[in-house]
């Protein structure tokens, strides 16, 4: 049927761009001391799925067409249910883990900047000396979000 091979298309996880720009941060903070490193706190956000065992998604298709959204629009992966939560930490103590029960979305994240975030890093920093890291998800560098932490200074957010 002149149908291509089920293999998945291998895309680039980092671009170089975003190669560059690791290894610029990178650089800026090579020279951090351990005691600058243990007044930072870290957060991310993952989705874990249940019974979904490599994250592939298998499709056939013609050839010239394996980046064409219609070849897997609609494709069921194999699974059965997941859930996402975003959590934080640092040097001084485990913070809270919050089950994200929508799309993380700007209005999402900041409910739990405001609710969770905010009194973890007065009890963690509570002189006002710590650093917040998040990646640049959409919804971090969100105009909200964004502005959120300009108004609470208390928060020294890394860039």
């Amino acid at each position: 049927m002149g149908l291509c091979s089920s293999r998945p298309t291998r895309v680039p996880l980092l671009t170089k761009r975003h190669r560059h720009i690791l290894l610029q941060w990178a650089r800026k903070h090579r020279d951090w001391t351990m005691d600058e490193w243990k007044g930072v706190a870290w957060s991310n956000e993952s989705r874990f799925l249940i019974h979904h065992v490599d994250g592939r998604v298998r499709v056939r298709r013609l050839p010239g067409e394996q980046l064409l959204t219609s070849c897997i629009a609609g494709h069921k992966q194999a699974g059965g249910g997941g859930i996402m939560l975003w959590g934080t930490f640092s040097w001084a103590a485990l913070g809270p883990v919050v089950v994200v029960e929508q799309t993380l979305k700007a209005a999402n994240y900041l409910n739990i900047i405001a609710d969770q975030l905010h009194p973890y890093i007065a009890f963690v920093f509570p002189i006002g000396n710590g650093i917040f890291q998040q990646d640049n998800g959409p919804c971090h560098k969100s105009r909200i979000v964004l502005e959120w932490f300009e108004e609470h200074t208390e928060f020294h957010l890394m860039s």
